[in-house]
């Protein structure tokens, strides 16, 4: 037996190429398919006449000479020491070598004298166990000559292997492949001469060009050949015409026939010539194209596909035919197999070979690889994206889908029919996929195509001059192409641009598709949405929710950031809103979008939509537009119209406020007097939507976080519901300060623009068209609205008088001097209220109270001078202005008109009743402690005298009512009409 030194290689490399377990290597198990091996149970009548038994008695063998070396190689080289340790260390490996080297030579000498024998030479014989293909000359039983070109490597490598059957081929063919593998060091690695190496091509040559001359093939394939390949009555032969045939049906022959159909088809991988069809197609292409390239290690066919483009017709359907049917094992693609053996040991050390397991599981792993075997699969992948049929997988789980939603009406194994729009194709409709297994595999192209722009077929072809014009220095992979083109997106042609447009619609709908954030964002997705499903934007949603979070990382913030701005500029980016709106969009804002051309709508539809809130029809579209404005509100970049407008504002006031939370618009409205005319107008758009709910008040939401929860926790966000509550509460010992002053600081920010307050702003609107539409578009921040409203107050309805006094009544409740509503009071207020309580002005709601006392009094003095015929002097100092007393009337609370009637004829009944009450001394007034007028109290004849008038109330009434519905007249005469005929 040869020594483990000698035959680790084999071991390593060949045994896992060929499923056989490291401990079995040695063993010649029957294990498919292995390339020692042949079929043992496939032993035709014909072979057993035909070929020559070996001697069944074989002299003593002697011990090989390459045992030898091997023991050599049994010493394990020290390891590497340390820098101070070098010197002795060095010199104890010397000692050691010296002592070594006169055991080498002994156990050289050694195996010199144990050498075996020469092997029995097979006498020639001719094989023709498949009848119907040529007879074959078969030498030295079969296989190569012990003393040939690989003498010297057979003694080596392959001392203990008998000669027959192509053993002997298949052992040095092992240490070929072995020899290749890039992770063997100059001393691993199996030396062959290249004399040897083309001997054993050779052989395999010749063997493949003819069944009956690979006698292991035609013991186990006879049957199936009979059954499956017996037209050469009628096409006639040609060289390899049987092989080929039973590669087309190897799916349907026997275990033992595709055994030796793997071995045939490793061999055409190796070495082009071992395929006649292929080598014959491409053989002027391959002396053109490939000079110089050397034979053997799959080298060949690799050159052919890198230079597929300049390939004549026959060598490329060759060159596929064969790509096809290797497409289902790793170990078949040999330059592959051999580039990422050590990634495939690292990583899919359990994953049995076939069906295309392996390079799926390399896939998988493909961003962790080696450089080398990265580049080859991702050449692999390029390959399949542009023809689904190398993908035997997705040929095989999508059959239905692709015939049948694709159209496809081509044959999957004729490069004739060559489609590659077929993955295009499902990705449209993966959707509408409903096989779990084909989906899958959809999804994963997809996921290939959003990270690098070569699996993407579509946008490749359509953007190759622009990625060499504008991204030529941008290493593929990562999505960096694709941002670099979405970064050039108005300097790109006009079919690139669209084609990018819709991938990158494509591409929203999963996390999965949006590789730099997914990369960026894995430890947030872990923490924060790990039981959210992919798909439906719905892992980017959360994070978006997330975002804002402590412990929510910055490069995770970052990518959601980016990808908010980048949906900002075009809703159909946005794929829970493109896909809740759709409808509404064509019904509300049709027209606003180019749909053929590639270019972002640049917020217009967002604008429209969330211009037009109350008249979506979907309660999705408005959950979706609701966030969006929630964005907007967030960060000003999100705002693609407001961010244009005010580019030049935010570098000049601004440049130094980080953009998020409503920083950035914070600064600019602390800036409004400077602000350029377009970014004012845009600020004042923005304020509008935030002042509908406290959702979208940053600033707000975040001071009175508390407050609400404790105040207005079942109040329903919208109609500035919840701002309403919490200035009702403002007063209240547990309201926090911070909460007070951004309460105020709106209030008093409403009396700028009546647009500000949303229930005026929705009861008005048809009255400001009316009476006050130049004011309107004058767009100004001088409450020019609210004055001519004032104004004309008695001409408004009835719902907008009530929103104007409640309007006036709150601007009074945070009345401060020079405030726009409520300036014309400033004396008033000064004169009658800060004199004799200065610090009135600091509680909301107590300036406001004053005034109503004093609109009282007046009101009071006004009616006694009516009642007791005394003058009033309207002169007096202690009265109200009269504009002062018109905005105090108007702002008194809700239902104010009935509210100030009810409370002046009360104060003239008190009146009267006191009157009488000091006549007749019974008591008529209920007073509380402090003796103020608190009800009426009747008592005695007064109650019966009032109970009496109350029946006859009644009793009046009943009648009057009785008379209405029976129709009778309280007229005492009938009145007659006559008419003078003509």
């Amino acid at each position: 037996m040869i020594d483990s030194a000698i035959r680790r290689p084999y071991v390593q490399v060949i045994a896992p190429m060929l499923g056989i377990s490291a401990g079995g290597a040695d063993k010649k198990a029957d294990v498919a398919p292995a390339v020692a091996t042949p079929a043992a149970d496939a032993k035709p009548a014909e072979a057993s006449a035909a070929a020559p038994k070996p001697a069944e008695s074989q002299p003593a063998k002697e011990e090989p000479k390459a045992e030898a070396k091997a023991e050599e190689k049994k010493v394990d080289p020290a390891p590497a020491p340390k820098a101070d340790e070098a010197a002795p260390k060095a010199e104890q490996k010397a000692e050691e070598k010296a002592k070594e080297e006169p055991k080498q030579e002994e156990a050289k000498e050694e195996k010199k004298a144990k050498k075996r024998p020469p092997r029995e030479k097979a006498k020639p014989f001719e094989n023709k166990v498949v009848a119907f293909a040529p007879t074959a000359n078969v030498t030295f039983g079969d296989d190569i000559d012990d003393e040939g070109k690989c003498e010297t490597e057979i003694e080596k490598y392959c001392d203990d292997v008998d000669e027959g059957e192509g053993k002997l081929a298949d052992c040095i063919s092992e240490q070929i492949a072995a020899s290749e593998v890039p992770e063997n060091s100059d001393d691993d690695a199996p030396e062959i001469s290249d004399d040897c190496r083309e001997e054993v091509y050779q052989f395999k040559i010749q063997r493949n060009s003819n069944i009956n001359a690979n006698v292991p093939l035609a013991k186990a394939c006879k049957v199936d050949a009979d059954k499956f390949c017996n037209v050469t009555w009628f096409f006639g032969y040609k060289a390899g015409q049987v092989i080929a045939c039973l590669r087309d049906v190897k799916s349907q022959v026997s275990k033992p026939c595709k055994q030796q159909l793997f071995k045939v088809m490793l061999e055409a991988a190796v070495d082009i010539r071992a395929d006649p069809v292929l080598y014959e197609a491409c053989k002027e292409d391959s002396d053109s194209l490939c000079k110089g390239i050397k034979n053997g290690g799959g080298r060949i066919q690799a050159c052919l596909r890198d230079k597929r483009m300049q390939l004549s017709w026959a060598c490329e359907e060759q060159l596929f035919r064969q790509e096809m049917e290797n497409a289902d094992d790793i170990r078949l693609s040999v330059r592959l197999f051999s580039k990422c053996l050590p990634d495939k040991r690292k990583f899919c050390k359990d994953i049995e070979p076939g069906n295309a397991r392996t390079k799926d599981c390399l896939e998988e792993n493909r961003e962790d690889l080696s450089s080398g075997c990265k580049e080859e699969i991702d050449s692999m992948i390029e390959r399949r994206v542009r023809d689904f049929r190398l993908d035997s997988r997705l040929r095989t789980v999508c059959e239905n889908e692709i015939f049948n939603m694709c159209a496809y009406f081509g044959d999957l194994d004729d490069i004739d029919t060559y489609d590659s729009s077929v993955i295009n194709c499902l990705q449209d409709y993966s959707g509408e996929i409903k096989n779990a297994e084909c989906k899958a595999q959809v999804k994963k192209y997809l996921q290939l195509a959003s990270q690098d722009i070569r699996f993407d077929v579509p946008l490749a072809e359509a953007c190759f001059e622009d990625r060499q014009k504008y991204c030529s220095n941008v290493p593929p992979g990562s999505a960096r192409v694709i941002r670099c083109l979405s970064n050039n997106r108005d300097n790109l042609s006009p079919v690139c641009r669209a084609t990018l447009f819709d991938e990158e619609v494509r591409f929203s709908e999963n996390i999965d598709f949006q590789y730099p954030m997914k990369t960026a964002c894995l430890k947030e997705i872990d923490r924060f949405c790990k039981d959210i499903p992919h798909g439906n934007a719905r892992v980017i949603r959360c994070l978006q929710d997330n975002k804002s979070k402590k412990d929510f990382g910055k490069a995770c913030s970052e990518e959601v950031k980016a990808y908010e701005a980048e949906i900002s500029k075009d809703y159909r980016f946005n794929f829970r809103l493109h896909k809740a709106c759709q409808k509404d969009v064509d019904k509300l804002c049709p027209g606003l979008c180019q749909t053929n051309d590639g270019s972002p709508c640049g917020g217009k539809v967002l604008r429209c939509l969330t211009d037009k809130m109350d008249d979506i029809g979907e309660e999705a579209c408005k959950k979706e537009v609701y966030y969006y404005e929630k964005m907007e509100v967030s960060n000003f970049m999100n705002d693609i119209m407001l961010a244009e407008a005010c580019r030049s504002d935010v570098e000049k006031y601004c440049a130094k406020v980080e953009a998020g939370e409503g920083r950035v618009h914070k600064c600019l409205r602390d800036n409004r007097k400077k602000l350029s005319d377009a970014c004012r107008k845009e600020e004042l758009l923005l304020e509008e939507k935030e002042a509908n709910s406290i959702e979208l008040n940053v600033s707000l939401l975040k001071a009175c976080k508390a407050e609400r929860q404790l105040f207005c926790a079942t109040v329903q966000p919208g109609q500035a519901r919840v701002f309403r509550c919490l200035a009702e509460n403002m007063n209240d010992a547990d309201f926090g300060s911070g909460c007070k002053y951004q309460v105020m600081y709106k209030l008093q920010r409403r009396q700028a623009n009546w647009k500000l307050d949303p229930p005026l702003r929705k009861a008005c609107k048809s009255d400001v068209l009316t009476f006050c539409a130049t004011e309107d578009a004058a767009n100004s921040e001088e409450g020019l609205v609210y004055k001519c409203m004032i104004k004309s107050y008695e001409s408004l309805s009835e719902g907008c008088q009530k929103e104007v006094g409640r309007a006036v009544h709150m601007a009074f409740f945070v009345w401060a001097p020079g405030a726009t509503i409520t300036s014309e009071c400033d004396d008033d207020i000064s004169r009658l209220c800060l004199v004799e309580r200065p610090n009135m002005a600091s509680r909301p709601g107590a300036v406001g109270t004053c005034l109503a006392t004093q609109l009282e009094k007046q009101d009071r003095a006004s009616t006694a001078r009516l009642l007791a015929e005394t003058i009033v002097s309207t002169t007096n100092p202690k009265l109200l202005s009269p504009a002062c007393a018109r905005l105090a009337d108007i702002a008194e609370p809700p239902n104010m008109r009935q509210a100030f009637e009810s409370s002046l004829t009360f104060a003239l009944l008190k009146d009267q009743l006191e009157k009488i009450e000091v006549t007749t001394g019974l008591p008529t007034v209920t007073r509380d402690r402090r003796g103020e007028a608190q009800g009426v109290s009747l008592t005695g004849w007064m109650a019966m005298l009032g109970m009496t008038a109350l029946i006859v109330l009644i009793i009046f009434g009943a009648y009057t009512g009785y008379k209405r519905f029976r129709g009778g007249s309280d007229r005492d005469y009938t009145l007659v009409v006559k008419s003078q005929h003509k």
